[in-house]
């Protein structure tokens, strides 16, 4: 058993870069945005390729995206769904939120997305209990804590809660961390210590919770 970590170095990287399948249309959306000053937003890859395994392995009959973007990640989840799943995905900005729906529509995933416009705490707060199979939680950072309690409310037993960015790039573990990094400490916490909560710690792109509802 190999209990040190692994260094991803650049000739792994290119390795494992080299074994990335990414559909045509994500990859396109993936160069449309490259020069986009929030680009590493979009989700990696690597974690694109987890969404849609996780979906599949929870039947993909009803899917919560906190955190909408440009829609890649959308994409990976809605492309592994059951033939009669949905995905609700939460988005604040408007133009944003207008932009998906049009690039989902055009690659054929239109009828499997709805994309809601607003904060996400007033969209969640209408949504019914025990409603979706997998909720994937990729938005404000601050507001992590408050959308944790909603998804335990929302997931089914059984379901999944992956949430990304746990490491912020490494300044979990440095002191005195900004608001947004001392949030997603505490939200890390919270997903370990929950009661209702079995969670991994993943080093998948910039770090994940995978939890499941017990």
């Amino acid at each position: 058993m190999a209990l040190e970590r692994l260094p991803i170095d650049s000739s792994l990287a290119a390795y494992l870069d080299d074994l990335a399948e990414v559909a045509k249309p994500i990859a396109a959306r993936y160069r449309e945005h490259a020069d986009h000053p929030q680009a590493p937003m979009m989700s990696h890859p690597d974690l694109g390729r987890l969404l849609a395994v996780l979906t599949r392995a929870t039947g993909g009959r009803a899917v919560l995206e906190i955190g909408t973007f440009v829609g890649i990640s959308a994409a990976w989840i809605a492309g592994a769904l059951a033939p009669e799943g949905r995905l609700d995905t939460l988005e604040i900005d408007g133009q944003r939120a207008a932009d998906t729906r049009r690039w989902l529509e055009q690659i054929g995933l239109g009828g499997r997305v709805v994309v809601h416009h607003g904060p996400a705490a007033s969209t969640l707060a209408g949504l019914a209990d025990d409603a979706y199979d997998l909720c994937y939680i990729d938005a404000d950072k601050t507001g992590y804590p408050g959308y944790l309690e909603e998804s335990v409310r929302l997931i089914r037993t059984g379901g999944l809660i992956v949430a990304d960015n746990v490491l912020m790039g490494g300044r979990v573990a440095q002191p005195e961390p900004d608001e947004g990094t001392a949030a997603m400490q505490r939200f890390t916490r919270a997903t370990l210590d929950h009661p209702r909560l079995e969670t991994a710690l993943l080093t998948v792109a910039d770090g994940i919770t995978v939890s499941v509802v017990v």
